[in-house]
This record gives structure tokens, sequence and C-alpha cells, in this order.
């Protein structure tokens, strides 16, 4: 039915704002899905329809077909088309097509272009280690965006970033060390422990001490209570979450200190991992000054 209905409204639009030969979307999808290369370009050039539904039943159809449609989409990655670009960068990822990853690279780098973060999650879909360059140099990118979605590409193509990730925390500074620092901390494997140390004590010493929480790693137990002391109450917070899942007696009784931090996130926290270390119920002030048990969140 949904077939019948595109193929009578491309009919309807194209007899109406054209003189060319209306096309039959059911005889075009039959070519395509029967190899025919020019009727998979002309299926990818309907990715650029406006009207709801179709661009998306187009999309769905190119993913059906499968890899052959490749040749035809990496010719269309750089379309001055906004939305034919994001749909076959899209179709060019869910399909792991590692030939696009150039292309696709490209396109993530030119800032001028809007919504570039859908190239970062191709990459990600890609994988391997011929994404990393273009998605480690995207972690520092002006826009916010393009940084969260390559961050989380780099997540899902996991243990093969971590070294590459670790190099790139050598010179990283500001969003770039802050992205890559969340990557590692996400990607949970203890060979990122003595970078994360390290930015323990810079300025990305926050994000640091949440990765360092992931890791569950005790070696980190006295950089955490040491941080438990800083003066910016974020890091102090994140000092006590942290600690619950991996600290032991001395961690406990540094806590003890932080259950009467100025800031009540401060003490809830240290309560609650506390309550991790010690198999104990604490008592904290929360922010109406009563005492209170933190809620659960460690199962």
């Amino acid at each position: 039915m949904l077939r019948y209905f595109l193929t009578i409204f491309f009919a309807l639009i194209l007899f109406a704002c054209t003189t060319d030969p209306v096309i039959d979307l059911e005889q075009l999808e039959a070519n395509a899905r029967g190899g025919d290369q020019q009727a998979m370009i002309q299926l990818i050039d309907l990715l650029s329809a406006r009207e709801p539904g179709v661009s998306d039943r187009i999309y769905a159809i190119i993913i059906e077909i499968g890899e052959r449609t490749a040749p035809a989409l990496l010719k269309q990655v750089n379309s001055a088309d906004k939305q034919k670009r994001e749909y076959v960068i899209a179709a060019l990822g869910t399909l792991k097509v590692v030939d696009a990853v150039p292309a696709i690279s490209s396109v993530l780098a030119q800032h001028a272009l809007e919504r570039r973060y859908v190239a970062a999650w191709a990459l990600g879909k890609i994988g391997g280690p011929v994404v990393l360059p273009a998605l480690l140099g995207a972690l520092s990118d002006e826009n916010s965006e393009v940084r969260r979605y390559a961050t989380r590409a780099l997540i899902k193509v996991n243990k093969i970033a971590v070294m590459p990730l670790i190099g790139y925390l050598a010179d990283a500074r500001g969003e770039g060390a802050a992205a890559a620092i969340r990557a590692l901390g996400d990607i949970v494997d203890k060979r990122a422990l003595d970078v994360l140390l390290v930015q323990a004590q810079g300025e990305q010493r926050a994000e640091a001490f949440l990765a360092i929480g992931k890791l569950r790693d005790a070696r980190a137990e006295s950089t955490l209570i040491a941080g438990l002391d800083d003066p910016d109450s974020l890091v102090r917070m994140n000092a006590a979450m942290a600690l619950g899942p991996l600290g032991g007696p001395a961690a406990a009784t540094a806590l003890q200190k932080t259950l009467e931090d100025d800031v009540h996130v401060v003490r809830e926290w240290s309560a609650r991992s506390m309550e991790k270390i010690t198999g104990k119920p604490i008592l904290y002030r929360n922010s109406h000054d009563e005492y209170v048990r933190p809620y659960l969140v460690y199962h």
C-alpha cells in the first residue's frame, strides 16, 4: 500500500512540476534492487524530497538494497543539497562502507557545513583504525555537537581507540582534552589510568576524576583523596563520586571530612560513597539542613 501511495504521490508531484516523464517508483525500486546503477542514482536523488515521509522511505529502500548502492552514494557525499548529503552519509555509515571514510572525513572537517555531526556518527558506525584521525581531530571542533558525536563515535570504536586517545592527550588542551578524557572513561580500559592520573593534576581534573571512577582501579585512591581538598566544588564532588566503587578505609576516613563540605552535593556524594565502602547507612545534611540518607545509585 505504501509503495502504491508513493508511486501515485510522485506521479502527481512530477506531473504538476515538470514536463519530464513521470517516475514509476515501484519500477524504479525493482530496477535498483536488480542491480541497475542508474536506478540507484535516481533513488538517491529522491533523498532530497521535502515531502513528509518520502525521503525516509527512499532511505529505507537504499539500506535494504545494501552495499550495491555504495558507488552511487559515494558520488553524492558532497551534494550541495544538505538533506541529501546527510542521508547519503548516514547510509554509507549504516552500510559500513570503508571506502567512504576519506570523503566523510572531508565533510566533517568543513566547518561551513551545517549538521556535520552526522559525519562523525557515520564514522563511528564504520569503525576501525581508519576513522580515528578524523574523529580525534573533531574532538576540539568549535561546534559542541560535532565534539559530542565524535566522542560517542570513539567510544563506539572502543578498545582500538585507547592508545590513540592517550597519545592525543599528550598535547591536547581545553574542550579537546575534556572530550578525550570522557571517551577514555566510557571505554573503561585500565591502560588509560596513568594518563588520567596526570590529567587529574591539570585543568581537566574534574573530567579526569569522573573517568578514573569508571575504571574502578584502587591504584587511583590516593589521587582521588587528594581531590577532596580541591578548591573547585565540582572537582570535590567528582572525587567523592569516584571513590565509592574503588575506595578502602583511607577513602572512608577522608570522606568523613567532606560530609561537612559547604556544598550539599559534595556532602551527598561523600555519604553515598561512604555507604558503598563501609556497607553502613550514612546520614548527610541536605540543602534543607535535614539529615538524610542519600538515595541509592549503586546496585
